[in-house]
Parts: C-alpha cells; structure tokens; sequence
C-alpha cells in the first residue's frame, strides 16, 4: 500500500498566512547538528585544499570536489528537515546519511591523495613547494555530522503526503541551481563584476526560495520560483545563442555544445537549465496541490 495520502488543500488565505507545522523540541538537537554540518562544507568548499609556491596559489575546494559536495550536503539538509518538519520518511532518511557518508568518504579519498602528492610531489618539488590545506578534513566533518543527523533526527508521527513530495523535489532543485551558480561566481567574477554579481546574487535567492518552501507554506514562494527560473532560462538562452556583452571573450575560449554565437553548452549549464525546468514543473505541481478544487 502506497505511503503517501491526499491532504486536505489549503485555502489562499491559509497557504499565506499559517507556516508548516511547527518542529518539535526533541528534533532542535538533530538539526542544530545538520546546520554545523552545513556550516563545515561551506567553510570546507572555501578553504584552501593545496597550496602551492609556499602558499602563493591556493587551490580551494570549490574548485575541487567541494563545490559539488557542499550542495549535496545542501540536498541531505533539506531532506533531514522535511522529516522533521513534514512527515517521516525511511527513504528520505537513507538518501540523506548516504549523502552525509558519501561526502565523508570522498573527502577523506581527497585528503589522501593530496597528502600523497604533497609527500612525493616529483622533480618540481622545489618549484611547486606544495602543502596540503584543511579543507578536505572540514568537508569530512561535515559529512560525518549530516550522517549523524539523518540516523537521529526524530521524524513526525505523519507520513509523507504529495504535496510534501513535490516540496522536497522543489527544494531539491532550487539548491542544485543555485549550487551551480555560487560555483561559478569566482570565475565570472574574474570576467565581469557586474556577471559575477549575477551569479551570487541569483544563487542567493534560490537557497533563499528553497528554505521558504521548506519551512512555509506560503504559496508566494512558488510564483517567485516560477518567475525566477523563466527569467535566468530566458538569461542563459541568450547567452548561448547571441552572447553576452560582458563574457570578455570567455565564450570564445569554452569547451561545449555551440547551438549560436554566444557561449557553448557544457555541463554545468545544462544541469542548471534542467534543474530549473524541474523548478517550474514541481512549483505547478505544488500550487496545484494546495488550489482548492471546485465542488
């Protein structure tokens, strides 16, 4: 028998003006651990992971496998607060301790072979000058605390309902978005101020709308999404078949799919224009889910 049922929907009035339900003081512990977690691979995928020429070129982790974990520890988060928040979930459970243990034993994979490499760098030791940074070990940590949290967080007595599971699609993709974008903030930065203020600031506001969704129900959220997405799709088109006047020559020199005159296709845009697809077709499905259906 399925585990999801139909809920009541909301009426607008309550959709704006009543929050999801509230947290239970026995789960603050469990998510305090998942916010540290957090705060761990943020400070893991900024920090340095090798330094090279006696510290003159870091190499920090976002440029590494950092960026890429953080959002997964991102991804793991949300799911430890739907439980909590939402309804229990076993599946959800084991998604998120796999991500907490992947992020973990990758991590630590990195540590180890940066320490090889720092230990028998070859004939340009005495150029390079390499040592390793901390960075790997904090992301480590923080997957070790995200699996902790996703084995102890209490989940609520309700189960899961549709409309919560188009929620956590939602929030999922919101934060691969705008993961992506954050990633890609230093090297559009370097480019154009203006482009990489861009980045940042449309990054932002997906992690932003993606806890709203989370945390609310406040259905404004969803026509944000929607309105947010469109726009950087619409955004993105243009960049790859006209080009933007502010790459500084970087589409000349990318490696991707070319479908115009302006930036090609790689993988990072494509997985941002699927996600944000996914954006819009879970926002419809949310709004439909909490639209009072006519008698």
């Amino acid at each position: 028998m399925s585990t999801l049922h139909a809920r009541a929907p909301l009426s607008p009035t309550d959709s704006l003006a009543h929050p999801a339900p509230s947290l239970s003081a026995r789960s603050l512990p469990a998510l305090g651990l998942g916010g540290t977690a957090v705060l761990l691979l943020t400070a893991g995928a900024a920090s340095p992971w090798l330094l090279l020429f006696n510290g003159l070129t870091t190499v920090r982790g976002i440029a590494l496998d950092g960026g890429p974990l953080a959002v997964l520890g991102l991804i793991g988060l949300a799911l430890v607060v739907t439980i909590a928040r939402r309804g229990d979930s076993r599946v959800l459970r084991v998604i998120a301790a796999l991500a907490g243990g992947l992020i973990a034993a990758d991590s630590l994979l990195s540590a180890a072979r940066i320490g090889a490499y720092v230990a028998a760098p070859g004939p340009a030791a005495a150029l390079t000058a390499p040592s390793a940074g901390v960075g790997p070990w904090l992301m480590a940590a923080g997957g070790a605390a995200l699996l902790t949290t996703a084995i102890v967080v209490p989940g609520t007595a309700t189960r899961l309902v549709r409309a919560d599971v188009a929620r956590v699609l939602l929030a999922v993709a919101l934060i691969v978005a705008a993961g992506i974008h954050l990633m890609l903030t230093p090297e559009h930065l370097g480019e154009s101020t203006l482009l990489g203020a861009g980045f940042f600031v449309a990054g932002l506001a997906q992690l932003a709308l993606a806890a709203v969704v989370l945390l609310r129900r406040d259905d404004r959220a969803l026509g944000l999404a929607i309105t947010l997405s469109i726009a950087l799709l619409a955004v993105y088109a243009y960049a790859v078949l006209v080009g933007l006047p502010l790459d500084a020559g970087h589409s000349e020199d990318a490696i991707g799919l070319r479908l115009g005159a302006g930036e090609p296709v790689d993988l990072k845009g494509l997985v941002t224009v699927l996600a944000e697809i996914g954006t819009i077709a879970a926002a419809v499905v949310v709004g439909r889910a909490a639209t009072p259906k006519a008698e």
